[in-house]
C-alpha cells in the first residue's frame, strides 16, 4: 500500500507540474497574441490618422481652388460699382472660411485635427452632436496615444449612431473633453439600438465572442498613465468615461 501511496503522490505531483507548465504557456501564448493585436490596431489607428490629415489636407486644397473663383467674383462686383454686393457676399464667405478651418478649437493641433474630421464625419452623416471641450494645451500625451483615445472611441460612438439614425430617424452624440484639476476627462455618450454586454472593459456579443479591440488599445492607454476607464451601457446609451 505504501508503494501505490507513494506511486500515486508522485504521479500527482507529475501532473500538476505538467498542468502548471501548461497553463504557463497558455498565458505566455495569449499574451504574445494580444500584444499582436495590439499593435496592428496600433498601425491601423496611425493609417487613419494619416487618412484623416490626408483628407483635412484635400478638403482645403478644393476650398482654396473655390475660394480663388469667389475672390475673382468679388473683383468682378467691386468693378461693376456693385460694392454692397460685394461687402454681403465677402461676409458670407468669411463666415465659411471661419467654420472650416477651425469648428473645435482646444489649442492643441492634433486634438483639434482628430475632433474636426469626426465632427465633419458627423454632420455628413447628420448625426447631431452636443460638444464640451476646453483648452488641452498642456495635455501629455503621445501624438499616437491621442489618435488612439479619441479616433477609437468617437468611431465607435459614430457606428452605433448610424444604427440609431437608421430606425428612428435621430442620433445625438454628447463629448466632453476636458482638464479639471490636472485631470484630463474624456466623455462620450451616444445611442445605441439594443443594450450590449460589457465585460472587463470590453464589449461582449450574444455569442460570448469579445470584441472592441479598440477598446482594449484604449485601456492599454489609461493603464499606461494610471488612469481610469469606466464603461456602461443600458437599452438607450453607451457612455464610456477616461480620466487620466
Amino acid at each position: 500500500m505504501q508503494n501505490v501511496f507513494l506511486f500515486l503522490s508522485v504521479g500527482l505531483v507529475a501532473i500538476n507540474l505538467i498542468l502548471m507548465e501548461f497553463m504557463q504557456n497558455t498565458i505566455e501564448k495569449e499574451e504574445r497574441i494580444k500584444i499582436a493585436v495590439l499593435t496592428e490596431q496600433n498601425q491601423k489607428n496611425r493609417i487613419a490618422d494619416y487618412q484623416d490629415r490626408e483628407e483635412i489636407y484635400e478638403r482645403q486644397r478644393r476650398k482654396m481652388h473655390d475660394y480663388k473663383n469667389q475672390l475673382s467674383t468679388i473683383q468682378t462686383l467691386i468693378k461693376n460699382g456693385h460694392t454692397d454686393e460685394a461687402l454681403s457676399f465677402t461676409q458670407k464667405l468669411t463666415e465659411s472660411i471661419a467654420v472650416e478651418m477651425s469648428a473645435i478649437n482646444t489649442n492643441h493641433p492634433v486634438v483639434n485635427a482628430i475632433l474636426n474630421q469626426k465632427y465633419r464625419s458627423m454632420q455628413e452623416k447628420h448625426i447631431a452632436v452636443i460638444l464640451k471641450v476646453g483648452d488641452l494645451q498642456e495635455i501629455c500625451l503621445e501624438e499616437e496615444e491621442i489618435v488612439i483615445l479619441l479616433s477609437n472611441l468617437l468611431d465607435n460612438a459614430i457606428r452605433e449612431s448610424e444604427k440609431v439614425l437608421k430606425n428612428t430617424g435621430k442620433a445625438v452624440i454628447h463629448l466632453k473633453l476636458e482638464c479639471e484639476e490636472h485631470k484630463l476627462i474624456f466623455a462620450v455618450r451616444n445611442p445605441v439600438t439594443e443594450k450590449v454586454e460589457i465585460e472587463n472593459d470590453t464589449i461582449k456579443s450574444k455569442r460570448g465572442e469579445h470584441h472592441g479591440i479598440g477598446l482594449l488599445n484604449v485601456k492599454a492607454v489609461v493603464d499606461k498613465y494610471g488612469g481610469d476607464m469606466v464603461l456602461s451601457c443600458d437599452e438607450n446609451e453607451f457612455k464610456a468615461v477616461v480620466i487620466l
